[in-house]
Protein backbone atom coordinates (compact mmCIF):
# COMPACT_ATOMS: atom_id res chain seq x y z
CA UNK A 1 0.00 0.00 0.00
CA UNK A 2 2.92 2.72 1.03
CA UNK A 3 4.53 1.73 -2.69
CA UNK A 4 1.43 2.69 -4.08
CA UNK A 5 0.98 5.66 -2.35
CA UNK A 6 4.28 6.69 -3.09
CA UNK A 7 3.83 5.89 -6.81
CA UNK A 8 1.04 8.28 -6.66
CA UNK A 9 3.14 10.72 -5.04
CA UNK A 10 6.06 11.13 -7.80
CA UNK A 11 3.78 10.81 -10.64
CA UNK A 12 1.38 14.14 -9.27
CA UNK A 13 4.80 15.40 -8.38
CA UNK A 14 6.18 15.29 -11.74
CA UNK A 15 2.36 15.80 -13.34
CA UNK A 16 2.96 19.63 -11.80
CA UNK A 17 6.17 20.31 -12.67
CA UNK A 18 4.76 19.61 -16.64
CA UNK A 19 2.46 21.68 -16.01
CA UNK A 20 3.99 24.53 -14.63
CA UNK A 21 6.55 23.92 -17.62
CA UNK A 22 3.73 24.02 -19.93
CA UNK A 23 2.00 27.07 -18.24
CA UNK A 24 5.58 28.78 -18.37
CA UNK A 25 5.83 28.27 -22.27
CA UNK A 26 2.61 29.26 -23.20
CA UNK A 27 3.04 32.82 -21.10
CA UNK A 28 6.82 32.95 -23.22
CA UNK A 29 4.94 32.17 -26.08
CA UNK A 30 2.20 34.76 -25.87
CA UNK A 31 4.95 37.76 -23.97
CA UNK A 32 6.89 36.87 -27.00
CA UNK A 33 4.56 36.88 -29.86
CA UNK A 34 2.15 39.72 -28.55
CA UNK A 35 3.94 41.64 -26.04
CA UNK A 36 7.60 41.99 -27.34
CA UNK A 37 6.98 41.01 -30.67
CA UNK A 38 9.90 38.81 -30.70
CA UNK A 39 9.41 36.60 -33.31
CA UNK A 40 13.11 34.68 -33.03
CA UNK A 41 12.49 33.85 -29.89
CA UNK A 42 8.68 32.58 -30.70
CA UNK A 43 10.40 30.84 -34.20
CA UNK A 44 12.79 29.31 -30.97
CA UNK A 45 9.96 27.75 -28.70
CA UNK A 46 8.04 26.14 -31.95
CA UNK A 47 11.14 24.34 -32.64
CA UNK A 48 11.47 23.28 -29.17
CA UNK A 49 7.69 22.30 -29.24
CA UNK A 50 8.84 20.37 -32.34
CA UNK A 51 11.78 18.45 -30.77
CA UNK A 52 9.90 17.48 -27.96
CA UNK A 53 6.91 16.13 -30.17
CA UNK A 54 9.28 14.02 -32.08
CA UNK A 55 10.79 13.03 -29.07
CA UNK A 56 8.03 10.65 -28.28
CA UNK A 57 8.27 8.79 -31.50
CA UNK A 58 11.99 9.12 -31.98
CA UNK A 59 13.61 5.51 -32.93
CA UNK A 60 10.44 3.72 -34.06
CA UNK A 61 10.82 1.45 -31.07
CA UNK A 62 14.40 0.38 -31.50
CA UNK A 63 15.12 2.29 -28.12
CA UNK A 64 14.70 0.74 -24.53
CA UNK A 65 12.08 2.10 -22.71
CA UNK A 66 14.72 4.16 -20.55
CA UNK A 67 16.66 5.29 -23.43
CA UNK A 68 13.35 6.60 -24.55
CA UNK A 69 12.39 8.06 -21.73
CA UNK A 70 15.75 10.09 -21.43
CA UNK A 71 15.08 11.13 -24.90
CA UNK A 72 11.91 12.56 -23.89
CA UNK A 73 13.06 13.96 -21.23
CA UNK A 74 16.10 15.61 -22.57
CA UNK A 75 13.50 17.36 -25.10
CA UNK A 76 11.04 18.37 -22.34
CA UNK A 77 14.22 20.13 -20.18
CA UNK A 78 14.62 22.46 -23.49
CA UNK A 79 11.47 23.34 -23.88
CA UNK A 80 12.02 26.80 -22.72
CA UNK A 81 15.70 27.40 -23.88
CA UNK A 82 15.29 30.20 -26.46
CA UNK A 83 18.23 32.89 -27.43
CA UNK A 84 18.59 36.47 -25.32
CA UNK A 85 14.93 38.35 -25.77
CA UNK A 86 15.34 41.06 -28.90
CA UNK A 87 15.85 43.75 -25.85
CA UNK A 88 18.92 42.27 -25.02
CA UNK A 89 20.29 41.56 -28.17
CA UNK A 90 19.99 45.66 -28.86
CA UNK A 91 21.14 46.73 -26.57
CA UNK A 92 24.09 44.44 -26.93
CA UNK A 93 25.02 45.50 -30.77
CA UNK A 94 23.95 49.08 -29.75
CA UNK A 95 26.81 48.71 -27.33
CA UNK A 96 29.31 46.59 -30.12
CA UNK A 97 28.79 50.00 -32.71
CA UNK A 98 29.30 52.62 -29.70
CA UNK A 99 32.81 50.47 -29.27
Amino acid sequence: MNLELESYAGELTELREKVQVYEQLLHKIHMNASVVMDHEVVGDLIKNICSWSYAHRRGNGEYSEQEQDAIVRHAFDRLLETREPWTVRNRKNKERESQ
